[in-house]
C-alpha cells in the first residue's frame, strides 16, 4: 500500500509542477491562456482520483487488519 501511495504522491507532485512553467517568460497570449485554463481543468480531474487513493488507503489498510484479526481470532 505504501508504494502506491509514493507513486501516487510522485504523480501528483508532476502534475504540481506543470504550472510554474506557465508565464509569459515561456509563452504568450491567448493560446497560452487557453492551454494553461485547459491544463487546470485537467489537472482537477486527474487530481481527484488520485487523491481519493490517498484518502481511501487508510480504510484499506483498517480493513485488511481487521480481516486478518477476525480470521487469526477463527
Amino acid at each position: 500500500m505504501e508504494a502506491a501511495a509514493v507513486a501516487v504522491r510522485k504523480i501528483l507532485d508532476a502534475l504540481g509542477s506543470v504550472p510554474q512553467m506557465f508565464g509569459d517568460h515561456t509563452w504568450q497570449g491567448q493560446p497560452a491562456d487557453t492551454w494553461a485554463a485547459d491544463w487546470n481543468a485537467r489537472k482537477a480531474q486527474l487530481s481527484a482520483p488520485l487523491n481519493a487513493v490517498l484518502e481511501e488507503q487508510p480504510h484499506l489498510i483498517a480493513r485488511v487488519e481487521e480481516a486478518e484479526r477476525r480470521k487469526l481470532a477463527s
